[in-house]
């Protein structure tokens, strides 16, 4: 102990310097030890060694984060290179939450985009779009134009293979402006091959194939073999779509000639799955099995469930077409899982479609039939999926509008409040100069001018911010009538093929010699069809509500025949699931009210399906009493019930109780928001008591006056039998084959019927016959119907005369009737509707056997597909002549033939060309006239 204390200052100072230096000297070594061993492991170049050294090396505690960022970095690419995408996004979600501190650093930026490039490889593109949308934003805050290009094109790729087509091609030209001002030509190459495959899945091919040569070339240019096996490769898709099998087939050995030298697997299992469909497609099925078994075996190499997806499906329908159906069986089985798997519903649907016809040729028809209806509820799905998108992406734009208004107008208020504050003190200041210097007066009037230019300047700012404001009002009600227009055209085009399936579906439940199976699945198609077109309504009847155009129609109607209409409407659904239906009524037999029959009864309907929908055993009770200010209607059910939360999100738009409920039970969300909208609409409401697992009782309370009426209104119920009729009709139709139709359906009926094939020869028969009832399309050649109408009007014709067309919204039919029409028939032809008019316009036979409307259209349709080539040359010498008014009223002949007789792929595509014809949208005239002409020759084909 007494050394120490004997020691000299010096030797003390030495001793620590020793340790200090020891210390050091270790810590040297560690770091030195770390770093060797990154070193090592970038190095190795098996990737499972590799992934294991790197997984012991992240488990040190003393590695530094310096080190430990540059480890994932290393790790996260050298899996990507090596198609091991999996392992990729594990090591690149470590490093995107290790730098989550500086989110503008490479490191970060670069974790978030591989990410992006691994999910959409793996052909997961919605998590690609997030991650590449997250890295785009980085990247504008980075200011690296390039980077910002880049991720356009990446998200423009991503939208594409979702099949997002609108959206892929605005982020490909928003990369494009950016390449030509900061690319170079290599990005203008891949730019132009990234377009190229938007126009080809838009069938415009010429424009693609121009294109895709253009990038070719600039590839060989530039000595980039996989650019230019990539344009090969589209090269082939385009020459498949086009009907050119011995260039595709050259194109696509191209594309695989150079991916075998490089060994790449994906690209590899994709091109030998298209030349395995190539070979298909022209009957080569040992060939197409043998390509097929490549692109299989290379999607299995390459661990890509996107590609393995492909090639078993592409395996599955080869084997079903050479009969050997347990294989195919089994891979078209391993194609819906996986599709499944990936949310891949239009492969699911494929898939499903194929499964259906594999169980249908092995004698299976109860697993066909459910292979079907699963395809249905899929397509039903996509088409809610895309309508529900489309509504989101137009609210977004209007609320989006409507935050920007109420900033502009909050700004304005604070200039003004700023403004008034500078007012004010230059008062107080002035009052404080008049009161101590009262002589000097002309100061007095100096500052008396700078208030009069002061206010004139706000009243020049007011004036100014009024108008900019009337210019933000004018810009919103435009963007309400785009929003109004897209319902519009959504209506119609859903309307069109959906009349058709109901149309087809209503026709076979009438036959007679009908099994109970097929006809327990025409009845499912019919009742899904029919939910789908209430759907649609819905959504149109939200709308109108929100925008104030929807107006209530008030009629007399008893009390006692609504309830009968639910009760009829609800009983057989109801015991079907051994529930009991209790309806009660607590008012007078013969009591009456003046409401909106079409409403109330809507609002009931969407309240009685959700107690059917959600109640699994027990009972469904529907009672009406009348109170002191009108009628309460209440459904009461011992379904799964409600908490308070969930009471409060259910008259939302698009909403449910919570996501557990559409997940088990399906839904909208639309039901209950519409009812309460309806309800407030006629000064009512709807109240709801609820407890969880002990039921639900929802009040609808309307006001209203109840009063008594001895008249009992008749209802007539139309009927496919009626007596026969006497009398005359004029049927004005530009169609041929559409007035032999009509003329057919109605001499079935005993009428006599004259047609004209244009307004003006419409007046001259309307005038010199005078028939008892005319039926009048609205757009003809040379005069239309509003035209037509008008002159028989004024010459002294007043018999009833209605307007046929497709335009079924409310707003187009009650312009039709205020132009003077009595009424209104929609195409397709519906044949109670027919009836219904023919009946009340014409005398009816005391004496007559019943007809039955069954018509054989077969004859007419062959007449009207035998015309599609005369229409074809038609339509391309007006082409070429840049005759935009025949190219339009040819286009509505074919749409309106089209759909009568059932031709609904050709019926749309003429829709949409006649709709930009009429709006100008000239960028869009060459890929559907292209498309029209494509489709003309197919049915010609077909019908050849």
């Amino acid at each position: 102990m007494k050394l120490w204390g004997q020691q000299k200052p010096w030797s003390v100072i030495v001793c620590c310097l020793f340790l200090s230096s020891s210390f050091c000297a270790d810590a040297a070594l560690n770091s030195i030890t770390f770093a060797e061993r990154v070193a090592e492991v970038k190095q190795t170049s098996d990737w499972q060694q590799q992934k294991i050294l790197g997984a012991e090396l992240l488990g040190e505690q003393g590695l530094e984060k310096a080190s430990r960022i540059d480890l994932l970095l290393s790790l996260g690419k050298s899996a990507y290179q090596q198609n091991h995408f999996k392992d990729a996004l594990t090591f690149l979600n470590q490093l995107e939450q290790l730098t989550q501190q500086n989110t503008l650093s490479d490191n970060h930026f670069n974790a978030v985009k591989v990410q992006g490039i691994c999910y959409f490889y793996l052909g997961h593109y919605q998590q690609a779009i997030d991650f590449y949308s997250r890295a785009l934003a980085l990247a504008k805050q980075r200011n690296v134009p390039i980077e910002v290009a880049n991720l356009y094109s990446n998200l423009g790729l991503a939208y594409f293979n979702s099949f997002t087509l609108d959206l892929a091609l605005q982020n490909f030209l928003k990369a494009d402006e950016l390449y030509q001002e900061f690319g170079n030509a290599q990005d203008h190459a891949d730019i132009l091959l990234n377009i190229s495959g938007v126009y080809i899945r838009q069938a415009a091919y010429e424009k693609a194939e121009e294109m895709l040569h253009d990038a070719l070339s600039a590839f060989v240019e530039l000595n980039d073999e996989y650019g230019a096996a990539l344009a090969q490769a589209d090269l082939g898709v385009l020459y498949t779509e086009t009907k050119r099998p011995a260039l595709a087939k050259a194109s696509y050995q191209a594309a695989i000639a150079y991916y075998e030298t490089q060994n790449d697997v994906r690209h590899l299992s994709f091109e030998y799955g298209n030349l395995a469909l190539l070979s298909y497609s022209q009957n080569q099925l040992e060939l197409a099995e043998k390509e097929a078994n490549f692109a299989l075996y290379y999607a299995e190499k390459s661990q890509n469930p996107a590609n393995l997806m492909e090639a078993q499906f592409i395996l599955a329908k080869i084997f079903f077409a050479q009969g050997r159906l347990d294989e195919a069986l089994t891979n078209a089985e391993h194609s819906l899982a996986a599709s499944r798997i990936m949310h891949e519903q239009k492969r699911e649907r494929k898939a499903l479609g194929l499964l259906a016809l594999i169980e249908a040729a092995q004698g299976n028809i109860k697993r066909a039939r459910e292979y079907d209806s699963q395809n249905q509820e899929a397509q039903n799905r996509m088409m809610n999926d895309d309508m529900l998108k489309r509504m989101n992406d137009y609210r977004a734009k209007y609320e989006a509008s409507e935050l920007t208004r109420e900033v502009e107008i909050l700004k304005q208020e604070q200039k003004l409040q700023l403004l008034k504050e500078e007012q004010r003190s230059q008062l107080q200041l002035l009052g404080v100069v008049i009161g101590i210097l009262t002589l000097l007066t002309a100061f007095a009037l100096y500052r008396r001018k700078v208030e009069q230019r002061a206010k004139l300047e706000l009243s020049q700012k007011v004036a100014l911010r009024t108008s900019e404001l009337q210019q933000k009002a004018d810009e919103l009600k435009a963007a309400n009538r785009v929003k109004s227009q897209f319902l519009a055209n959504m209506s119609h085009e859903i309307r069109t093929p959906l009349t058709t399936v109901l149309g087809h579906a209503e026709d076979l439940l009438v036959e007679q010699d009908l099994n109970e199976q097929v006809q327990a699945s025409v009845k499912t198609i019919y009742n899904q069809g029919l939910h789908l077109r209430d759907l649609v309504n819905d959504i149109l009847d939200l709308s109108r509500i929100e925008a104030e155009r929807l107006e209530l129609e008030s009629t007399e109607f008893a009390v006692s025949s609504l309830l009968a209409d639910l009760c009829d409407m609800f009983q057989q659904n109801i015991q079907s699931k051994q529930l009991e239906f209790i309806v009660s009524s607590q008012v007078r037999s013969n009591a009456y009210v003046r409401l909106d029959y079409i409403r109330v009864k809507q609002i009931l309907i969407n309240l009685l399906s959700n107690a059917l929908k959600f109640t699994e055993k027990g009972r469904i009770e529907l009672a009406v009493s009348e109170t002191h200010h009108g009628l309460l209607f209440t459904v009461e059910d011992t379904g799964i019930g409600m908490s308070e939360q969930q009471i409060g999100r259910i008259f939302e738009n698009f909403q449910q109780a919570d996501n557990s409920i559409t997940r088990r039970f399906g839904g909208s969300g639309l039901g209950l928001s519409l009812s309460s909208q309806l309800a407030h609409m006629m000064n009512g409401e709807i109240n709801v008591q609820s407890a969880v697992d002990q039921g639900s009782v929802f009040s609808f309370s309307v006001p209203c006056t109840v009063y008594l009426n001895t008249e009992n209104a008749e209802v007539q119920i139309p009927q496919l039998k009626q007596p026969q009729l006497s009398g005359s009709v004029l049927v004005v139709e530009d169609h041929p084959e559409n007035r032999q139709l009509f003329s057919r359906m109605i001499e079935r009926t005993g009428a006599t019927v004259c047609v004209a094939e244009n307004g003006a020869r419409a007046v001259e028969q309307c005038l010199s016959d005078f028939p008892d009832l005319v039926l009048m399309d609205i757009q003809m050649p040379g005069m239309d119907g509003v035209e037509a109408l008008r002159i028989i009007r004024s010459a002294g014709y007043m018999g009833p005369i209605y307007a046929l067309t497709a335009n079924v919204l409310t707003e187009e039919v009650k312009s039709y009737i205020d132009s003077g029409f009595n009424g209104h028939i929609g195409k397709p032809i519906n044949k109670n509707e027919l009836l219904g008019v023919l009946n009340t316009h014409l005398t009816l036979e005391s004496e007559g056997k019943p007809y039955e409307l069954k018509i054989d259209l077969s004859d007419l349709r062959d007449s009207f597909s035998n015309t599609f080539e005369q229409e074809r040359y038609l339509l391309i010498d007006a082409w070429q002549n840049k005759d935009l008014a025949t190219l339009q009223s040819t286009c509505h002949k074919l749409a309106g033939a089209a759909s009568m007789f059932e031709f609904p792929e050709l019926a749309n595509i003429a829709i949409e060309f006649e709709k930009v014809l009429k709006q100008g949208c000239e960028e869009q005239f060459q890929s559907l006239f292209l498309a029209l002409c494509d489709q003309l020759k197919s049915q010609e084909s077909l019908a050849s």
